[in-house]
């Protein structure tokens, strides 16, 4: 962007060395008028010349100022979003984590990879580092289980082509209906859960313009078949809970279709945990949320968002944590 700047000019304090010439000169006692006229001429171009570096100086550091205040706020005006949606992305905070996490990331993957060959799965969350940075993390729903840490929720694309999907239900929406109050109610929610909902739970859905499917996952039933039946091809945020079937019914998923953030609640050892995270690694999805359950020591719920959302949601890229499945054998 460019700026036009005014700047106010003052007389400026003569330089040093022009400063000693006219000491020298009243010295000598020079009287002649050319000697004078010379020395004028000379004196006011090393003013020009002074005054040519000397404003440089002050313009380019007003430039770079001008940058970095326009760097610390990334404004997102996503077609129908609220104006002004500020995300710091550029934040120094941002940007000196970033430069730690690259710095560490190679002795971080180790350090995984041998935490997830032992049975310490507490050991293991602890290694887990985050990916990604975001300033914007909220936590929808319940403050206990049942929680999940989204990334800037208010980002998610607006109009009717927006689709949430919340898998586990169990009669217990407070995410689902909390998901829809902070993204605005206009995307179209899509849950799912092994047995069919009470009374209560239809009613919700059908009032925050939501659509219920029943069926073990992905035996009686696949993510996928849902967008399908739903006429979506594209989901934002995808909430998953459904104590193992997650390793069966996601990759079909993220393989074919297009999703932003995934919040998901792995069950099991150490490597069963870091298996499903190089899933969906492999897929460009960064963990950028770790959260311990702490009514299951072998339950860890993790925030994911794929590296192509990242400037929608305001994420920042750090250091890659995940090794690959190769290098884990």
């Amino acid at each position: 962007m460019l700026i036009n700047k005014k700047l106010t000019c003052r007389t400026p304090l003569l330089p040093k060395p022009a400063v000693s010439v006219i000491r020298r000169i009243r010295l000598s006692g020079m009287a002649s008028g050319s000697s004078v006229t010379n020395f004028l001429i000379f004196l006011l171009l090393l003013i020009a010349i002074s005054n040519y570096f000397t404003f440089s100086k002050i313009e380019r550091r007003m430039e770079v100022e001008e940058q970095e205040k326009e760097l610390e706020t990334v404004q997102y005006s996503p077609e129908s979003s609220p104006p002004a949606l500020q995300v710091p992305v550029y934040s120094r905070q941002s940007k000196e984590l970033r430069k730690k996490a690259l710095l560490s990331s190679e002795q971080d993957r180790l350090e995984l990879l041998r935490s997830s060959k032992s049975f310490d799965n507490k050991a293991f969350y602890g290694k887990v580092k985050p990916e990604a940075f975001c300033a914007k993390m909220e936590r929808i729903g319940e403050k206990g289980d049942g929680g999940k840490y989204v990334c800037n929720p208010v980002a998610v694309r607006k109009g009717n082509e927006c689709t949430l999907i919340s898998l586990g239900l169990n009669n217990q929406i407070d995410y689902d209906t909390h998901i829809q109050q902070v993204t605005g109610g206009h995307c179209k929610i899509l849950g799912a859960d092994k047995d069919a909902q009470n009374e209560k739970t239809q009613k919700a859905y059908a009032e925050m313009n939501g659509q219920l499917f029943v069926g073990t996952i992905p035996n009686q039933l696949t993510i996928p078949s849902m967008l399908e039946k739903a006429g979506r091809n594209e989901v934002e945020l995808l909430k998953i809970d459904i104590e193992g079937g997650e390793f069966a019914g996601l990759e079909p998923l993220i393989k074919d279709f297009f999703v932003c953030q995934i919040f998901i609640e792995v069950h099991g050892p150490s490597a069963r945990h870091l298996k499903m995270l190089q899933v969906m690694a492999k897929y460009g999805f960064r963990i950028f949320n770790v959260d311990p359950n702490p009514l299951c020591p072998s339950c860890c719920e993790y925030s994911l968002i794929n590296e192509l959302c990242m400037l929608q949601f305001g994420a920042v890229p750090l250091g890659i944590t995940i090794p690959q499945p190769e290098s884990s054998q």
